[in-house]
């Protein structure tokens, strides 16, 4: 299993029926996420990550480097909020690392 953190929950403002129908139309949801410690965390995506668990889809990541400045920084951010934030268990993602496109 693979567990994926959230940012936060879906909004109950209506905005996850406009994003499952913007899913229907582009298919699988691609997340960009960093990897902190033993954890992935989603950098944003988060209604399309409750879609695509509560739908069984096998989501597409996209592992950002964490030193990275668009990735955020650390520094126990995530120590302090994970206990907060949502998780979704998927039996399979689909991964692609930036460190895929870095030369040698």
């Amino acid at each position: 299993m693979t567990k994926i953190y959230a940012k936060h929950l879906p909004y109950g403002d209506g905005h996850l029926e406009e994003v499952r129908a913007e899913m229907e139309l582009a298919g699988v949801p691609t997340i960009r996420c960093i990897r902190y410690k033993e954890g992935i965390f989603a950098l944003e995506g988060s209604h399309r990550l409750a879609l695509a668990h509560s739908q069984g889809v096998i989501p597409k990541i996209f592992i950002l480097n964490a030193e990275d400045e668009t990735a955020g920084s650390c520094d126990g951010f995530y120590d302090r909020v994970i206990a907060i934030l949502p998780v979704y268990d998927f039996a399979h993602v689909l991964v692609l690392s930036e460190n895929d496109f870095r030369c040698p």
